[in-house]
């Protein structure tokens, strides 16, 4: 009875590590797309305020 006990607890805390786990990765990688976001974001408008002269004008 004892040896059965502890193998339910066994078994309830890998499975609480295993998903802890699978939470942490997820927010790891929200964070990691919401930063290259804001990055690329952060880009363009640095890049629309200053110009860099890819777009020269042609004068006829």
């Amino acid at each position: 009875m004892k040896n059965n006990f502890l193998r339910y607890v066994a078994l309830i805390l890998l499975a609480v590590f295993s998903l802890s786990s699978c939470t942490v990765v997820r927010v790891v990688d929200a964070a990691a797309s919401t930063t290259v976001g804001a990055i690329k974001t952060t880009g363009k408008v640095v890049g629309a305020a200053i110009p860099d002269g890819d777009k020269d004008k042609k004068d006829d």
